[in-house]
């Protein structure tokens, strides 16, 4: 019972009386329940599905689906309780303080406040309030519905990403909310994928085709990567999520990991079969630029804000060597053939080669030690593409530069000077590359002859 001093002002009196009154009384509402699909599914999916999907199922427990999720194993309770958190596994697993049993045992740890919203849910209940419980958690989630693509450009617009199919009969380009689809031997449009966020970054095809995945985002807002199906144009899935711009977007060589990069620091790698996250890597202290595997795919090259490249191990997330070489902002990478050396560029102008830091055959690393620099950039060096024992490098003046990496000798120019060169792409299995301009065009060339082969305008509609 509260006591007040009868000489308090009334006013004063009647505050104190409301402050103490049940909330009920107060006028204040009670939480919303939680939503398991637009916050319990995004957790699971984050932090758990990697271990714990329809292709690894550590422990047969699986949680890619409200329906497994709620799975009982036989001879086992059920492993969520409606109404009783603290006999739920779920829960259990989540805040036990034997280290080797709490998950997640191979993610980021998920926060007191995210375990309090799951324990929250199971609390009120466990509902589900999707449309079918099996539906896999993927498609489960809300989906940000973009604004469409003009019909007609206005303007060109910048080609900020560009990408070979992998039988190299479509190109496709970064558009305006959309990736456009282009043949590369005439530069005729073919196919208008919508539904993405204002900017595209970065494009990915598998190796398979069967799916094209697109980074970007809103800067300062919003980072996304989506997965479409390119024969259909429909969003498969929406990969991974960020408060600001995803830059990169890479396949390993086998189309079994897809590498992303963002704009918080941080690396995700994820499994394009499900579309789980089974690693998060935040090992740079800046954007995260550019990616790319070694040949066997073990191993990742990241470029970074942070003024370093780093060697990470796909397998732990262990960064195993590091090259600060630059002192200034890195913005390309690329492995040589052999795995064994590695370029970089950035706002130096240069490119520097320097030992990968793997192991050789006795297991000693070699260390992240420069051996040589490509010179006669000019300018920054936005992009770098390789294919086979050729690099190539587009630098700030509208032209691209070939190198022999065996030699280290420039083979050849593309292009003239004009505006910056923004995307690189290599035709996988042919002699063709292709460059996006701030101008909005595209350049084919036949990487032998150094004839060009097509030239069009990537900006749907705009000029007629």
């Amino acid at each position: 019972m509260l006591f007040l001093n009868p000489h308090l002002p009334i006013f004063i009196r009647a505050v104190l009386i409301a402050s103490t009154a049940p909330t009920a009384l107060r006028g204040e509402e009670e939480p919303s329940p939680v939503s398991f699909r637009t916050t319990i599914a995004p957790l699971l999916l984050a932090q758990c599905q990697g271990c714990h999907g329809a292709e690894t199922a550590k422990a047969d427990y699986r949680v890619d689906s409200y329906t497994e999720l709620m799975r009982a194993a036989d001879g086992e309770p059920p492993r969520v309780r409606p109404g009783q958190p603290t006999a739920s596994l779920l829960h259990e697993l989540l805040v036990t303080l034997e280290e080797e049993d709490r998950m997640p045992q191979q993610s980021v740890p998920i926060k007191p406040r995210q375990i309090e919203l799951i324990r929250r849910w199971i609390a009120e209940g466990a509902r589900f309030d999707g449309e079918a419980p099996s539906t896999p958690l993927v498609r489960l989630i809300p989906v940000r519905q973009h604004e469409p693509a003009p019909e007609k450009y206005p303007r060109p617009l910048p080609v900020t990403a560009l990408a070979f199919s992998p039988d190299g009969t479509r190109l496709a380009a970064a558009g305006l909310r959309e990736i456009t689809l282009w043949n590369p031997a005439n530069g005729r449009l073919l196919q208008r994928i919508p539904n993405m966020a204002q900017r595209i970054l970065a494009l990915a095809w598998s190796p398979d085709g069967s799916q094209l995945v697109a980074a970007g985002g809103i800067p300062g807002e919003l980072g996304e990567v989506r997965v479409f199906d390119p024969s259909t144009g429909a969003l498969l899935a929406v990969l991974h999520r960020a408060a600001d711009v995803a830059f990169e977007v890479q396949f390993d060589p086998d189309g079994a990991t897809l590498a992303v990069a963002d704009a918080e620091n941080r690396i995700a790698l994820y499994s394009p079969a499900d579309f789980s996250r089974f690693r998060l890597i935040d090992n740079h202290a800046g954007w995260v630029m550019a990616l790319a595997w070694s040949p066997d795919g073990k191993y990742l090259v990241s470029a970074s804000r942070d003024k370093t490249a780093k060697i990470i191990e796909a397998k732990s997330g262990a960064a195993i060597s590091t090259y600060g070489g630059h002192h200034d902002e890195v913005f390309g990478v690329a492995f040589r053939a052999d795995g064994q050396q590695v370029f970089s560029a950035g706002r130096d102008g240069k490119i520097h080669v320097w030992k990968a830091g793997l192991a050789d055959t006795t297991g000693k690393r070699f260390g992240a030690e420069k051996v040589a620099e490509l010179g006669g950039q000019g300018r920054s060096t936005v992009r770098l593409c390789m294919a086979g024992d050729h690099l190539f490098s587009a630098a700030g003046e509208g032209q691209v530069r070939q190198y022999d990496v065996v030699r280290r000798q420039p083979l050849r120019e593309f292009g003239e000077p004009g505006d910056w060169v923004m995307a690189l792409a290599h035709d996988p299995f042919g002699s063709r590359l292709a460059a996006g301009g701030h101008d909005g065009m595209v350049q084919v060339w036949n990487t032998q002859t150094g004839e060009r082969l097509a030239d069009f305008m990537a900006s749907p509609g705009w000029g007629r």
